[in-house]
């Protein structure tokens, strides 16, 4: 198995699930259908949303804790980031473990909007209460590497379509993991 479920069967997933951005656009494949229990959360309406809800703003208490959180191809999309994973920890369980996926190198796709590119080097800072087990590049969909790599061709480095992929658990010792 390859690419971002391949990454995902590397480690232990179970309990209650958050899909952050779970809409599906285009053809987009139903990643709650991925967890025993899931519900899906995205800013607007759809196919594969159970909550309607701005994650720059705190989840309301009413839907409690987390044991799992997908965060899909969403970070890229939500202006001010650094609020949405402050939001995504608050709900996470003791133990509660999630998955990143975001663009490193990857054409502009509006889903309202498209605002950020990101390395792994940047995931403890936008989530310093998570331990990373694994931070990594997907290449082309397929290919998981360490560092992406680039191609020179007529003097000119050209970078494969690459997302940063990262799988973490949150820390229940209340110190901060940033590395």
């Amino acid at each position: 198995m390859h690419g971002l479920d391949g990454y995902l069967a590397r480690f232990k997933v179970a309990g209650r699930a958050l899909v952050v951005g779970s809409k599906q656009y285009k053809g987009k494949a139903d990643r709650r259908k991925l967890y025993d229990s899931a519900l899906g959360l995205d800013l607007e309406a759809g196919e594969g949303v159970d909550i309607i809800h701005d994650l720059e703003k705190p989840l309301p208490d009413t839907f409690g804790q987390f044991d799992h959180i997908d965060c899909v191809s969403v970070l890229e999309h939500v202006k001010r980031p650094w609020l949405l994973c402050a939001n995504v920890e608050r709900v996470m369980a003791d133990q509660a473990t999630i998955l990143i996926s975001v663009p490193f190198v990857w054409r502009v796709h509006d889903y309202p909007g498209d605002y950020w590119r990101m390395t792994a080097e940047a995931l403890p800072i936008l989530f310093p209460g998570i331990k990373w087990l694994g931070r990594d590049y997907l290449s082309n969909e397929k290919h998981i590497v360490r560092k992406p790599h680039g191609a020179t061709i007529d003097g000119l480095t050209y970078m494969q379509k690459t997302e940063v992929l990262a799988f973490g658990i949150r820390n229940t010792d209340n110190a901060s993991y940033v590395e």
